[in-house]
């Protein structure tokens, strides 16, 4: 066989370079990190959170608002790090105001929205899914579908979110005075764009 000598020479040079390369993956797992300056790292970056905020709107229709248009904030506590260029999730408190044709709505409570918004904007620029509860008070006015039409109403409300569609459901109790015959509880159901 003519090739045999060489290969004999390639063997040797392989079976040579083996104990080389064996160290320097040695060294590249003694270099790793122990799992007590992972967690150090970690709590570095809990650490390093700021305060955000960001606005958000909705235009929806609802009962008893009838068609209302909102606008209010959420404030998240995040990684001072994150610079949410693709997405980012806001977990923290939220507070809207939302005026309607019927009538006007205040709300606050917890939210958790997973979004985006645009390079020097303070809105939201899309909800892909989120989720709110809401402590709401709401006077109704005008042309309100509710006996009396006008009346203070208090209680709760939750909202889900998909891109570019919201819903909304909620029960409020009259805290002013209504006749005798009304019911105590008023049921909410609204559907809109936004968050």
């Amino acid at each position: 066989m003519p090739n045999t000598p060489l290969a004999v020479g390639a063997l040797v040079i392989v079976l040579q370079a083996l104990p080389a390369a064996a160290r320097e993956v040695g060294d590249d797992a003694r270099a790793e990190p122990s799992s007590s300056e992972t967690a150090d790292r970690v709590q570095a970056d809990v650490d390093e959170t700021s305060l955000r905020w960001l606005g958000i709107a909705r235009v929806r229709y609802s009962i008893p608002l009838d068609f209302s248009a909102g606008a209010g904030a959420v404030l998240a506590r995040m990684p001072a790090s994150y610079d949410c260029t693709t997405f980012c999730e806001y977990r923290g408190f939220v507070a809207q105001i939302e005026p309607g044709s019927a009538g006007g709505q205040l709300g606050v409570g917890y939210a958790r929205v997973i979004a985006t918004h645009k390079p020097r904007s303070a809105f939201l620029n899309n909800v892909y899914v989120g989720w709110s509860a809401r402590a709401v008070l709401v006077r109704t006015w005008g042309d309100s579908e509710l006996d009396p039409a006008r009346q203070t109403l208090a209680g709760f409300e939750g909202q889900f979110a998909l891109p570019r569609l919201s819903f909304n459901l909620g029960v409020l109790r009259r805290i002013s005075s209504a006749h005798e015959d009304a019911d105590r509880y008023v049921y909410t159901a609204g559907i809109g764009w936004g968050f």
